[in-house]
Order: C-alpha cells, then sequence, then structure tokens
C-alpha cells in the first residue's frame, strides 16, 4: 500500500550490510597471518534491484534493492618483513591481508550518507502518510 516505506527500508538494510562488511574489513586489517596460510580477503556487498511486478504482470526495476552476494577480493594479502613478529616465518616474514584504509573510510562515509538519505525518506514518508491517513472528509 505505502510502497516508499518498503523501498527506502530495502535500502537501510542493503546500507546496514555494507556498513558490517566496511567494519569487518577494517577490524581484520592488521590480521597477520604466517605465509602458507590463509589471509583475510576483502569483502565487498553486490547489490541489485528488487524485481517490480505491475498488474498487468510486466517485471521492472522500482521495488527497491537487496543484496545479491558478498564477493570477496581476489587478492592474497601482502608480504611483509618483520623478523620480530611471533608468527613470522624462518625467513622473518608475515602475510597481511590487502586493505586499504584509505578506500574502507571513503566507502564507510559514502555508506553512512546513504543509510542517513534512506532514514530520512523513511521518516518524510511515514510523516507524510500519517498526515494523509488524518484528513476527514
Amino acid at each position: 500500500m505505502f510502497p516508499t516505506i518498503s523501498i527506502a527500508g530495502s535500502g537501510l538494510s542493503v546500507d546496514q550490510t555494507w556498513i558490517d562488511t566496511i567494519g569487518g574489513n577494517i577490524a581484520n586489517a592488521q590480521d597477520n597471518v604466517t605465509p602458507g596460510q590463509p589471509v583475510y580477503r576483502e569483502q565487498s556487498v553486490e547489490v541489485a534491484p528488487l524485481p517490480n511486478v505491475s498488474v498487468t504482470g510486466q517485471v521492472g526495476p522500482g521495488s527497491g534493492v537487496h543484496v545479491e552476494a558478498i564477493n570477496l577480493s581476489a587478492g592474497k594479502g601482502i608480504l611483509t618483513y618483520d623478523p620480530t613478529n611471533p608468527i613470522a616465518n624462518k625467513q622473518g616474514y608475515v602475510l597481511s591481508p590487502n586493505i586499504n584504509m584509505g578506500h574502507e573510510l571513503t566507502t564507510l562515509v559514502e555508506a553512512q550518507v546513504n543509510y542517513e538519505a534512506d532514514a530520512t525518506v523513511l521518516q518524510n514518508s511515514d510523516t507524510a502518510y500519517k498526515n494523509v491517513l488524518s484528513i476527514k472528509a
């Protein structure tokens, strides 16, 4: 009945997943491992539109968005010489995740702005619908 609320709500859900994924990338950016062990790989959110089925049965965009997948980067990590690290191999190397903190923080700001915009749309829609419903004939 009120599509704006569900559309904005789907955006909020995607934005929250995006923020959580970025937080995981930032939290694991310093997770060094011994070379040869699996290293943390950057995660990214893939978003897709929800299909909108019209009264005539035609499908098109317009019903919101959803998380299609959470993808892992192909990066293998960065080999760093640190012989004082207790997990370093015999040659003194550790493997670090290939996380670009500048990129992560920039996308975090973008995700927060998107979240705020979706929340504002949701609040304004709620107010508008309440006003419409309170009109008396």
